[in-house]
């Protein structure tokens, strides 16, 4: 069997990584806005599905679940839900708020645990986790048990087209093991039994692609089936355009430490989203404290730390915008939240510059 999705070759261990998490997903505006938008296209969905459509209340199981931010939005409208969350401090903030959360990294053990206990859910849903497993197979299978005969999984991830084509270099790092294709992904999920039948687009991430998936084969919409032959022609998963994507991203983070170096000259620079991906794109341009006086981040659990490799100070908003003039600058780091932080920057009264590095080009605001 041959293997054309992109992956890194090195794997941390996930205890390492997940069983104490800095990502809360209701820190974000923006990511909170969006989980109404999801459950609305998830409803939307099931209701033209025979026997789930119509079945009150369901019950939505969330693999890596974070703060119950998405679940929550399931419950208000009369759903179950439970959820399944490695990061304890994260799963007890989730469980504070009112959503059920195990402890416990998602696997097949644990999914003939769930199904078992609970019974199979008419919706499984796994955000921005598929990419981020090693034992990716073990989680898919779980996913298909726990669903079952006619339940619905939900798989978002990062899209490997908007990655190539929009230039997300801070978005390879060591967290991010695959990077699918809507063609990977659907091959992947086959393998164990499940069929795609819709798929949809997603603002997080900088883009990603929502994709449902069933046991039982449902009729493919046609999203889908146009998203399956618009891609046919792209070549995501070749070798030479990864390479290409490679030497743009070394061209592109040269010129990055370039700007923020001037900027750096004639003022403070500071930047705004302590983010895994932020921490990539400041190393491997090479920017440091030296140009970066401070890093912004809404998120309480970072504030008062260091940026890794790079060693700048992460510190609140009220910090990091009283230490900027109308001749400093903010590097947008969380790019990929740009209209909600400008937003928050210029009623705050900020009339510098806005450096915004990605997608793809360099732009000053």
């Amino acid at each position: 069997m041959t293997c054309s999705t992109a992956q890194i070759s090195a794997t941390v261990h996930p205890h390492e990584l997940f069983t104490s998490y800095l990502w809360v997903t209701g820190t974000s505006d923006a990511a909170r806005h969006y989980s109404d938008t999801f459950v609305d296209r998830v409803d939307r969905v099931l209701s033209k599905l025979d026997g789930i459509g119509n079945k009150a209340p369901k019950f939505v199981i969330e693999v890596a679940s974070n703060d119950g931010t998405f679940l929550r939005r399931f419950l208000e409208r009369g759903w179950k839900a439970f959820g399944v969350e490695p990061a304890g401090n994260i799963a007890e903030t989730a469980a504070a708020c009112g959503v059920p959360t195990l402890t416990e990294f998602f696997s097949t053990e644990l999914a003939d645990l769930l199904q078992r206990e609970y019974g199979c859910a008419d919706v499984v849903v796994a955000r921005n986790v598929i990419p981020h497993v090693a034992d990716v197979h073990s989680v898919i299978e779980g996913l298909a048990t726990v669903a079952g005969d006619r339940g619905v999984v939900v798989i978002e991830a990062h899209s490997a087209e908007v990655i190539l084509n929009e230039l997300h270099y801070d978005s390879i790092y060591h967290e991010h093991l695959f990077y699918f294709s809507l063609e990977t992904l659907c091959g992947l999920c086959e393998q164990h039994g499940l069929y795609p039948f819709d798929v949809f687009d997603s603002p997080i991430s900088g883009g990603s692609v929502v994709a449902f998936f069933a046991q039982h084969r449902y009729p493919p919409s046609s999203r889908l089936d146009e998203e399956v032959r618009r891609g046919r022609g792209l070549e995501t998963n070749s070798h030479d355009r990864w390479e290409a994507f490679a030497d743009s991203a070394i061209e592109h983070a040269a010129t990055l430490k370039e700007v923020i170096a001037e900027c750096s000259r004639s003022g403070k620079v500071v930047g705004y989203g302590a983010s895994a991906r932020s921490s990539t794109m400041l190393n491997f341009a090479g920017i440091t404290s030296a140009d970066v006086v401070a890093v912004i981040d809404q998120n309480k659990l970072k504030q008062g730390r260091l940026t890794a490799g790079s060693d700048i100070p992460i510190v609140s908003p009220e910090v990091g915008i009283g230490k900027i003039g109308k001749s400093d600058t903010v590097l947008l780091l969380a790019w990929n939240f740009k209209e909600e932080i400008v937003d928050k920057l210029r009623r705050s009264g900020f009339r510098g510059s806005i450096v915004v590095p990605l997608p793809r080009t360099i732009r000053v605001l």
